[in-house]
């Protein structure tokens, strides 16, 4: 593939966590996969002569910037029963657990024809960043910066989740 400016993607994508709209979002929405290896090395080689992949991790970071109830309780881990009736969030848990979220985040794609849609979907995304939110100031915006870490589904053949383009 040539050069071609026309694969270049700017523009906003859309969050959706367990079919809900997060809203606005701000500073973009980034895909992080990090991967963890073993290196062997042997004693008649001076340097690594085999590297192994021992561990893969992916994680997807955005910002919220719509601070409902809502987006907090997503962000802050807490349970749907804890957000009553839209209008009160209650933190913490007795015997807080692990909550998993599908997430889905929708943008550009480029094609031969222009640009179209392109939709990643994450089957299980749970929260794991701690998060740190303004609760009121004079200059800015309120914000949620909220960081999930992807685990494998097993019944998408251990894979984190898929992308594709329509």
């Amino acid at each position: 593939m040539a050069n071609d400016p026309d694969n270049i993607i700017i523009g906003p994508a859309s969050v959706t966590i367990d079919g809900v709209a997060v809203g606005y979002t701000q500073g973009g929405v980034t895909l992080r996969k990090a991967n963890e290896y073993v290196d062997v090395d042997a004693d008649q080689a001076k340097g690594i002569v085999k590297k192994e992949i021992t561990m893969e991790k992916l994680f997807v970071n955005f910002t919220m910037l719509e601070s409902t109830l809502a987006n907090m309780q997503k962000a802050m881990s807490e349970r749907a029963a804890d957000l009553w009736q839209g209008s009160a969030l209650a933190f913490g848990s007795a015997s807080p657990t692990i909550i998993e979220h599908t997430l889905v985040v929708t943008g550009d794609a480029p094609t031969a024809s222009g640009f179209s849609t392109r939709t990643y979907t994450f089957t299980r995304a749970v929260h794991v960043d701690e998060v740190e939110t303004m609760l009121g100031s004079r200059d800015t915006a309120t914000v949620i910066p909220v960081g999930f870490e992807l685990l494998k589904d097993q019944a998408n053949g251990h894979r984190f989740g898929y992308v594709n383009s329509a």
